[in-house]
């Protein structure tokens, strides 16, 4: 059976479902997948009615954000945060473009075993 066939057969989004992912990683619980972290980050901005514009360091023209959830995934392109869990509802995410990534800072280490260590 592939791992899709088993994702397909799960009770998800119910009272009683667990979230899963592609991994097949179970959770009921944030923290058991992944470390719970803060990331900051810049996000594009625009600027209306300006009258002044740095190009020396045109960083001074982004918005500096931090998003704190559970980091599930993280490769060379994206970072993954679970925000929030309801086994009702299922999971919500955040994705974070990884060249967008200024730091991670981790707040509590994952609780399980079935995490797999996520760290840069």
């Amino acid at each position: 059976m592939t791992k899709q066939q088993q994702i397909a057969g799960k009770k998800l989004n119910t009272r009683s479902g667990n979230m899963v992912d592609n991994t097949m990683r179970e959770a009921d619980r944030l923290g058991t997948v992944g470390p719970i972290v803060k990331v900051t980050w810049y996000d594009a901005a625009s600027t209306f009615k300006t009258y002044r514009i740095n190009a020396e360091d045109p960083r001074e023209h982004l918005t500096i954000c931090q998003t704190v959830g559970e980091m599930v995934a993280n490769d060379d392109n994206a970072i993954v945060l679970v925000m929030h869990g309801s086994q009702c509802d299922g999971a919500d995410i955040f994705a974070i473009p990884k060249d967008w990534t200024q730091e991670i800072e981790i707040l509590k280490e994952c609780t399980s075993e079935n995490s797999e260590t996520q760290q840069e």
